[in-house]
């Protein structure tokens, strides 16, 4: 499934905001394709069959409208995985529930997937942006016993680096449910959940996942 993150808006709104959603979907497939370090305003205005002069007519310059293409994915993958989360109070079952659902939300869309990887490695404003609700998540682990570890940006990072390589692996292979796991298997493991207890827990996660509703 692939589907433009502006795309309603250039549906319900006036011209001015259907122009502006043409620009910022053109970004976002771009910077898919690409990157974010090369796209060019010129690039963005061809693919989305504008004159070049009308992008400043929405934007200020290259790195506001990527800014945007990165902070408007962030938030509907954060959106989407707190629905996932309602009414979850246990840290360790929240902290899988955020982690499969960013990374499946991510493999099941290859743009956003793309863009997040791309992000990762240039927007250190959006990296903060994401972790502070896993931040949190980390900090009831540690209120409620389950967890054993210094929350610091070091251990973030490393939980970061792990979603970030599952999604480039399945994007590259396919989705793999088992890459998914490991990744939780590698983050409980950092988290000082003892591992005799991380395979029992993961199969309690699949077995709640996978029950009626």
């Amino acid at each position: 499934m692939n589907v433009s993150l502006f795309q309603n808006a250039t549906r319900k709104t006036g011209k001015r905001e259907r122009t502006r959603s043409i620009l910022l979907n053109s970004a976002l497939d771009l910077v898919a394709q690409q990157g974010m370090e090369t796209v060019k305003i010129s690039e963005i205005t061809k693919h989305a069959g504008l004159a070049n002069g009308t992008f400043y007519n929405y934007f200020t310059d290259r790195d506001e409208i990527i800014w945007e293409v990165s902070f408007g994915i962030a938030k509907e993958i954060s959106r989407q995985i707190d629905e996932e989360m309602s009414g979850v109070e246990d840290a360790v079952e929240r902290v899988l529930t955020a982690t499969m659902a960013f990374i499946e939300i991510a493999v099941d869309q290859p743009e956003w997937g793309a863009v997040v990887i791309s992000a990762s490695q240039h927007t250190a404003e959006m990296r903060q942006d994401v972790t502070k609700f896993l931040r949190a998540d980390l900090q009831l682990g540690l209120d409620q016993g389950q967890f054993s570890v210094i929350l610091d940006q070091y251990l973030l990072d490393q939980i970061g680096s792990l979603v970030i390589v599952s999604i480039r692996t399945q994007l590259d292979g396919g989705a793999n449910r088992d890459i998914t796991r490991r990744a939780c298997d590698c983050i409980l493991r950092l988290l000082g959940v003892p591992i005799g207890e991380i395979p029992k827990i993961l199969a309690r996660y699949d077995k709640l996942t996978q029950a009626p509703h």
